[in-house]
């Protein structure tokens, strides 16, 4: 099992179909690395996994499901899209078990990890399930 991954520095919270997830980005030997993972807790990585999957075309390759979770991270990040905390500088974890995959220049990332995430200055209510009118989307019926 991998270590964990740890880093200080600009965190987005955001929330999508009800969960709150984190975005961090940091260089690791030459590469910009996204690490995205829920922060609600009792929702795991591999249900942002599972999103992507919904989300995406049927057809859809690890890549494309990757680098639509980068889109969404980003698109919070920078669109202000659902965001319920940006950290400018803050302590952030993900855990072991996580999904690695390379996403080849997307998004001015190289590499996408998605894991559980945990940011300790976010509080209860930060990461919180939130209302969506979309829960069909991260609910666990089952996928296309």
């Amino acid at each position: 099992m991998p270590a964990s991954h740890k880093g200080t520095g600009r965190v987005t919270a955001f929330s999508m179909f009800g969960p709150v997830f984190g975005y961090a980005s940091k260089l690791v030997n030459g590469c910009q690395t996204a690490y995205v993972g829920p922060l609600t807790p009792g929702v795991r990585w591999p249900k942002l996994w599972q999103v992507a999957e919904r989300c995406c075309r049927l057809t859809a390759q690890d890549r494309e499901k990757a680098q639509w979770i980068i889109t969404q991270a980003t698109r919070a990040f920078v669109m202000g899209s659902d965001v319920i905390a940006k950290l400018p500088h803050a302590a952030w974890e993900v855990g072991p078990g996580e999904r690695r995959v390379d996403v080849i220049e997307w998004s001015n990332h190289h590499v996408l990890i998605v894991g559980n995430m945990a940011v300790p200055s976010l509080t209860p209510e930060h990461v919180s399930m939130k209302h969506t009118y979309y829960p069909h989307y991260f609910d666990d019926s089952p996928s296309r």
